[in-house]
């Protein structure tokens, strides 16, 4: 049956296959042993159905099975920028698929579900964000985590105003709020005055507006940039309606204790009159005693901790708003009369029962009352604190802070863009009713006066004696570079007195900023004119300093301090540049135009020096952006008023040269002096005062073309 097998020498068949089946038999009981042994039973039952992994993308393309759409996110776009920390997510995918966008902070709880709709869209509306450089955008499908796309935004949310400075609707003028650490901050108020500042590492910021404000309530906000998100800022924040008292208070009176006394080391007692509401601190000399807030018009405080010896004592007090008042009338005492055994009483000494409580802000608390017969207690403070008043006073800040001349010009392709058909508009006005008319003017004024200059009849100096009739003139030997370096500081100083000057350290970095973008402006108003005429025309000049141009940084220094001119109005050259006598007529419009030219070119590559710098917020950026942002303003004023035809301006020289040359060169310096100054601008226009700009400039027009038809054509025809 299993077969017949081979058949051996010497034997039949039959014997063969009886000797062969013995013989095979128990290797085929083994093997199935092995088999029965290495198998389980479960292997010899049907096996159950495995779970089916649910289909991929890929599989069901290469099966040819209907896809499943994986969601999309179309809004916002990849690397886009957000200026909210809420907005609005959409994207597509399957219509019935429910979508799940996931939070960018731990990325796996979800912040909104969304079904997609039959159009194939879905959409999450005020979505709250973080702010940061790369925020993860992630959606999935519910029930499928295989399905889901995911891109990175960048987000910066508006900053917050909190208040004043001590966080209540109350302000001196300090307004603090939260944002995004190391951002730049621009805080607005609604009547105008606006005011910069850069958030710490713990995202809170502090500004102090340094003028143009007045008292009363205003709406506040604020909004602020960062590197990654220039030259973009963030959505304006909400604003917050604060009360401005801008009003110090009175000095404080101090009754007890009087010139003369002798005080206790522990337990003396304070008492004076003051403003309600406020709080009154007591000094020692430098020792801060103790503080109280000023209840029914009166306070009294008692405190220790000052070392034995003589002092005066004064005391001042802060408003609710933050206001300092002046000191009060001192009071001369000794300290060291000690304090008999069991004869203190705290109560004489103790604030009144209704007077309101200390605020947090002091650090010098009143002693707690204590049980009428029991001693005070001495003092625990080994020596009075003294940050009562520097909480809540703005402190001089340090090397690092910005000041206004760090972001007093807007920066190329910032949001903020000046409407620079306005500026050519006002460039147009000025043209027209005040350079024109002002020449005018002045030649009516110098022929009417037989070209004699006003100044030389004023007996400034007794009899104006000339020169000849000395026989030797007095000279004071003076070196040029001393003269140089002391008339540019001296413009420097003037400068920066343009705007508000603190007793901040910054603002010696300024100064420096100052005197350096001062020599680079007149370094370029005269290299480029001496290179001009040595290289092309061969002749030779030379540079000459005009004292009377400190005048005229004086006069636009004061106009702008006066009023609050932001950017500040700069001019800043001292000097001009001279060719020789025999080729002076011909050369002094060309050589004039070159200079004007030179100027305005050197505001314009300053203007977008500024897109290319960091942000201010530390001592070299600072310095830069202060550096540049003087070299702007004081090339462009420079351009645009030596433009002005009077006098022996390179104005009237180029005017008398080429008129259409002197006409582009003035319409494009105003341009850019407007456009540089916009915020002032802007701050005109919203307060009205532009309007009467136009009026005094047109009547000036008015009055200066007036004189000049009298002069030429009426006083001529009389006999």
């Amino acid at each position: 049956m299993f077969g017949t097998g081979e058949t051996g020498a010497g034997g039949t068949p039959g014997r063969r296959r009886r000797r062969t089946w013995p013989g095979r038999l128990p290797l085929l009981v083994a093997l199935v042993g092995l088999l029965l042994l290495g198998a389980p039973a479960a292997a010899f039952a049907e096996p159950a159905p495995l779970p089916t992994p649910a289909p991929t993308p890929a599989d069901e393309r290469e099966s040819g099975a209907t896809p499943v759409t994986v969601p999309t996110i179309d809004s916002p776009q990849p690397g886009s920028f957000v200026g909210s920390g809420t907005t609005t997510v959409s994207g597509t995918g399957e219509a019935g698929q429910e979508i799940q966008l996931l939070s960018p902070v731990d990325g796996h709880d979800p912040l909104c579900f969304a079904m997609v709709d039959d159009t194939g869209a879905w959409s999450c509306a005020a979505v709250s964000l973080p702010s940061g450089p790369s925020v993860p955008l992630r959606v999935v499908v519910t029930g499928a985590s295989g399905l889901t796309d995911e891109h990175t935004i960048a987000v910066l949310a508006a900053p917050r105003v909190t208040g004043g400075p001590t966080g209540g609707s109350l302000t001196n003028g300090t307004v603090r709020g939260t944002g995004f650490p190391g951002a730049s901050v621009v805080v607005t108020v609604s009547r105008g005055p606006r005011c910069t500042a850069t958030i710490d590492a713990a995202g809170v910021w502090s500004c102090t507006f340094a003028g143009g404000l007045t008292g009363g309530q205003a709406e506040v906000s604020a909004g602020q940039q960062t590197s990654y998100s220039s030259p973009s800022w963030s959505n304006q924040s909400a604003s917050v309606v604060l009360l401005f008292d801008l009003d110090r208070p009175a000095s404080p009176t101090l009754t007890t204790p009087t010139s003369g006394a002798q005080l206790p080391l522990t337990g003396a007692g304070y008492a004076g009159t003051g403003e309600d509401g406020a709080t009154v601190t007591v000094f020692a000399g430098p020792y801060s005693v103790c503080s109280a807030v000023v209840a029914s018009g009166s306070w009294s405080c008692s405190a220790g901790g000052v070392a034995a010896g003589s002092y005066r004592v004064i005391a001042v007090q802060l408003d609710p708003a933050g206001n300092l008042s002046p000191g009060s009338t001192g009071a001369d005492v000794r300290y060291g009369v000690p304090v008999p055994a069991g004869s203190a009483d705290p109560e004489s000494s103790a604030p009144p029962a209704d007077a309101p409580a200390v605020p947090p802000s002091a650090s010098a608390v009143a002693p707690e009352a204590t049980p009428p017969g029991t001693p005070a207690p001495a003092s625990p403070e080994p020596r009075a604190d003294r940050s009562t008043v520097s909480l809540a006073i703005p402190l001089p800040s340090g090397w690092n802070d910005p000041t206004r001349f760090a972001t007093a010009v807007l920066p190329p392709w910032s949001t903020s863009i000046p409407s620079w058909l306005l500026a050519a508009l006002l460039a147009l006005g000025a043209l027209l009713l005040l350079c024109v008319p002002a020449r005018l003017l002045g030649g009516t004024v110098s022929r009417a006066r037989d070209g004699r200059p006003l100044w030389q009849t004023l007996p400034i100096a007794g009899r104006n004696r000339p020169r000849d009739e000395f026989e030797t003139a007095p000279e004071l030997p003076l070196n040029r570079w001393l003269v140089a370096g002391a008339a540019v500081l001296a413009a420097a100083t003037l400068v920066m007195l343009s705007g508000p000057v603190t007793s901040q350290p910054a603002y010696l970095r300024l100064l420096l900023a100052v005197t350096l973008a001062l020599v680079v402006v007149n370094a370029v108003g005269a290299l480029v004119p001496l290179w001009w005429s040595s290289r092309v025309w061969r002749a030779k000049a030379s540079v000459t300093f005009l004292p009377r141009y400190l005048l005229l940084v004086a006069l636009t220094a004061l106009a702008s301090r006066t009023l609050d001119v932001h950017p500040a109005l700069v001019f800043g050259l001292l000097g001009s540049v001279t060719v020789a006598p025999e080729v002076l007529t011909p050369r002094r419009g060309p050589l004039a135009a070159v200079r004007a030219g030179s100027l305005i070119g050197l505001a314009v590559l300053g203007w977008l020096t500024l897109g290319l710098l960091p942000t201010a917020d530390g001592f070299l950026s600072s310095l830069a952006a202060e550096i540049v942002n003087s070299v702007v303003l004081a090339a462009i004023g420079s351009a645009a008023l030596v433009l002005i035809p009077i006098g022996r301006t390179s104005g009237r020289s180029i005017l008398a040269w080429s008129p259409p040359i002197w006409a582009c060169l003035s319409v494009l310096a105003f341009t850019i002096m407007f456009g540089v100054l916009s915020p002032a601008v802007e701050h005109w226009h919203e307060g009205g005062s532009l309007n009467l700009w136009w009026v005094a400039s047109t009547l000036f027009a008015a009055l200066s073309v007036g004189a000049w038809a009298w002069q030429r054509f009426v006083t001529p025809a009389r006999p």
